[in-house]
């Protein structure tokens, strides 16, 4: 996130749906925040009594709107972020930066929306540090099975960054956020150089992985 020291106006919206955890940093972010945010559809999440005051202040003085979806439908709670981005850039300094909490990937297309019309905007997402250790080892498994595929095909390797990300996709049969992350750990062991959109192989490092 933009760091709060900076004194620029920040906006957060929290995909409860999916974030459920960011409601035990509300107190302290409503302190760094300018305005938040929070939509969902369904949700069980608590607080804790002693915040009920602080909370109740912030709703009356419209720094905090806790938007509750009318259906519960499939992203109901993406449309909700996505309206009060737009609503809430129309209404606020230009200085503002965004900050949207969710997992989901699609609201990356909100940010850029945002980015488009001269703003500041990121999305986080969190994941529970037991889902982040799966998504490791998913990561390098994936790894080591694409270095075994490069090892079988010197020939018949994908020379551009574009046909690399998606042979990856293809091959290992994955979503292509995660052929993404696949991708950058390659250039990040040396596995592959990157030149311009040109692909080159190191062939000890393929091997290496591949033997793993």
């Amino acid at each position: 996130m933009a760091d709060a020291g900076n004194f620029r106006p920040q906006v957060l919206l929290i995909d409860l749906e999916n974030c459920p955890n960011q409601l035990k940093q509300l107190q302290q972010n409503l302190d760094n925040f300018k305005q938040i945010v929070i939509c969902y559809a369904q949700s069980t999440a608590k607080i804790p009594l002693d915040w009920l005051t602080s909370l109740n202040q912030a709703i009356n003085n419209d720094k905090l709107k806790l938007i509750k979806m009318p259906s519960s439908g499939k992203n109901a709670a993406d449309f909700g972020i996505c309206f009060f981005a737009g609503t809430l850039m129309a209404k606020l300094s230009e200085d503002t930066h965004f900050v949207i909490i969710s997992n989901d990937t699609d609201l990356d297309h909100v940010v850029e929306l945002l980015i488009s019309q001269d703003r500041t905007a990121e999305r986080v997402g969190y994941k529970p540090k037991k889902e982040q250790a799966e998504s490791s080892e998913l990561l390098a498994s994936k790894l080591t099975e694409y270095c075994v595929i490069l090892e079988n095909r010197p020939k018949g390797r994908p020379a551009k960054k574009e046909t690399l990300l998606n042979s990856i996709k293809s091959t290992l049969q994955i979503e292509m956020e995660v052929a993404k992350s696949v991708f950058d750990n390659l250039l990040a062991q040396n596995i592959v150089i990157l030149s311009g959109t040109k692909i080159t192989y190191d062939n000890q490092k393929i091997q290496a992985i591949a033997a793993q």
